[in-house]
């Protein structure tokens, strides 16, 4: 046995450690009285004495300890080449507008008035027609623009597919909704819930001040309020997960968002993650000096959950292993549908203009334009970047964002996800949560 590359230490006070592996996800706390022994088994590969056989034995069933024989990146490659060429999963993004009664100064999309008509209604359920051919289970994400400005249209696609996923005799799983929450009130959700949408994802930048100076509608009028209130009532109904962007401007501020779910009595039911806002090709250049780089951020995001635990408010991020790659993106099964019946591969690129778009719902026929974004994403591989290869976090990033790697000018890695900078500080963090919620009233 040989000790896996993908071993991680995190030393402790009183000399106890966290052994980490990004490669299985296992995490275990090593006693002071076994760190030694630790250190040895590892080193050797095998248990020498007695007393070294049970660690010996956790150890090769968390992956820490693995065959002599066995190349992790090899099996790391293997997996990624067969979830992008795999069809078992068939995931539509589907933006029924571009439209947006939001006005948000870091707002990386094409907004335009547009919205899908009946007839493209109909050449969406014709492609999925197609696609569930070879798929066993589909996933549905609604998307915009603001998707709840066109209720109907999500009600009668959703419909569709759940007609064409019997026929298919496959899975369609509950979907979701990517929705700025303004209008998301009891009614709305009880809606959606009925249409077979289970979850949504609402955003939420900061305290109300920093909220509605960021996140305001067309009339400059803030959102906060109106989206909290809405908060206490569908959290009730739909799984509803938090975003919070952060980036300099508010970075200082965004933990209090937390604070305010949990006066009013809402944290407990929704779940909430901290996100690096990016600088995408939608955004001003005022905007792009407000972003943090990948290293910074990861310090941020550090004390932003340092704060929460001050607070006495038990939440943290947990990298997740990647059974093959990072994004969705980079399968031949997962596309981003445009109003106007335009195929993408990410979010970020979704918009009215061709030159952009992977193909079209209404014909099987590329432009050389489209042939040439499909295989940017096809062709895009972190294992062949040296900056990838060798690194102890590849498992839990896969490369990062395939688009934010692509504009990147250094070819040789990719877009690299905070866990690069602050793994270990993050799984201590998850170590004083677990230890604050045991010492809780």
């Amino acid at each position: 046995m040989k000790a896996s590359f993908y071993n991680h230490i995190v030393d402790l006070e009183d000399g106890k450690a966290l052994l980490y592996n990004s490669a299985s996800g296992a995490l275990a706390e090593i006693d002071p009285e076994s760190r030694t022994r630790l250190d040895r088994v590892l080193a050797m590969g095998q248990a020498e004495t007695d007393a070294d056989r049970e660690l010996f034995d956790g150890l090769v069933e968390g992956g820490y300890l693995i065959d002599e024989k066995v190349d992790e990146t090899a099996m790391i490659r293997a997996r990624s080449r067969r979830q992008k060429i795999e069809g078992a999963t068939l995931s539509l993004t589907i933006a029924p507008t571009l439209a947006c009664n939001f006005c948000c100064n870091y707002c990386f999309e094409s907004q335009s008035n547009v919205r899908m008509k009946p007839d493209m209604e109909q050449a969406l359920l014709r492609f999925a027609d197609r696609e569930m051919a070879r798929a066993d289970k589909l996933l549905v994400t609604w998307f915009g623009g603001e998707p709840t400005l066109c209720l109907p249209t999500i009600e009668r696609i959703q419909r569709g597919l759940a007609e064409l996923a019997e026929r298919h005799k496959i899975k369609f799983h509950p979907a979701s909704i990517v929705t700025n929450g303004y209008l998301l009130d009891k009614t709305m959700a009880e809606r959606l819930k009925e249409m077979g949408i289970g979850s949504a994802q609402i955003t939420i930048d900061g305290p109300e001040e920093v909220h509605d100076r960021r996140r305001k509608l067309h009339s400059g009028r803030g959102t906060y309020r109106q989206i909290m209130d809405n908060l206490a009532e569908s959290a009730e109904i739909l799984r509803v997960g938090i975003r919070i962007n952060v980036d300099r401007d508010n970075a200082e501020s965004a933990h209090g968002v937390l604070a305010d779910l949990e006066r009013r009595g809402i944290l407990s039911k929704v779940q909430v993650h901290f996100a690096q806002v990016t600088s995408g090709t939608g955004v001003c250049a005022d905007m792009r000096d407000r972003c943090f780089s990948g290293e910074e951020y990861s310090r941020s995001q550090v004390s932003l959950y340092r704060a929460l635990i001050e607070r006495g408010i038990y939440r943290y991020d947990y990298p997740q292993v990647f059974g093959g790659v990072h994004c969705g993106a980079l399968s031949d099964h997962y596309y981003v549908v445009g109003p106007g019946g335009l195929l993408f591969r990410c979010w970020e690129e979704l918009s009215s203009d061709p030159a952009m778009s992977i193909g079209s719902i209404l014909t099987e026929a590329l432009t050389p334009d489209q042939q040439k974004n499909r295989d940017r994403y096809r062709n895009w591989e972190p294992l062949t970047m040296s900056g990838c290869a060798a690194c102890r976090v590849l498992p839990i990033c896969m490369g990062g964002c395939p688009i934010m790697g692509m504009r990147q000018a250094d070819p040789a890695k990719g877009f690299c996800m905070p866990w690069k900078y602050n793994l270990k500080d993050m799984l201590y963090v998850r170590y004083l949560c677990d230890a604050g919620r045991e010492v809780a009233p």
